[in-house]
């Protein structure tokens, strides 16, 4: 039997690859993902892989069985940026739906921001292998994505007038 929850020392395990292609042709994914404020700001990184390759988002990415969604924003946090955070409330709930995913697969995702700051606010974001950038935010660029859009005015920023 294939178990995509948590270990028994709260590590997450991932479904083999194989599997989880099927799950992405058949079914919606949950994701949880952070608008992480600091100083006036929300940090966006810029995309590496499908899904949304080349984009600036919110950090974020798929909930894993057992797992709570802030215990997901807390993980992503750090996996992805490098920072230990404090988590607030859902700014946003949307779905994406990308035809661009893992392995040529379509991506249908649900996905839920939530308000996270910093436990250190003068830290320096340390990115993971599917991020090639990153920068600071404190108005939204009408270019970016409708959803990160809705993350950023849930956060609290406006747009560029």
């Amino acid at each position: 039997m294939i178990n995509s929850s948590i270990s028994q020392n709260n590590i997450p395990r991932f479904i083999p690859q194989e599997l989880y292609n099927q799950i992405l042709i058949n079914m919606p994914i949950a994701c949880v993902d952070i608008a992480l404020v600091s100083h006036g700001s929300v940090l966006l990184v810029k995309r590496k892989d499908a899904p949304a390759q080349g984009e600036w988002w919110v950090p974020g990415g798929r909930v894993i069985k057992g797992e709570t969604m802030i215990t997901t924003a807390k993980r992503k946090a750090l996996d992805e940026v490098g920072i230990r955070v404090h988590v607030g409330p859902i700014v946003h709930t949307d779905e994406t739906i990308f035809d661009d995913g893992p392995c040529g697969i379509a991506v249908h995702s649900i996905n839920s921001c939530f308000f996270v700051y910093p436990e250190d606010p003068d830290f320096s974001p340390v990115l993971d292998s599917h991020h090639e950038d990153w920068r600071w935010v404190n108005t939204i660029d009408l270019s970016l994505h409708p959803y990160v859009k809705q993350c950023l005015t849930g956060a609290g920023l406006r747009e560029l007038s």
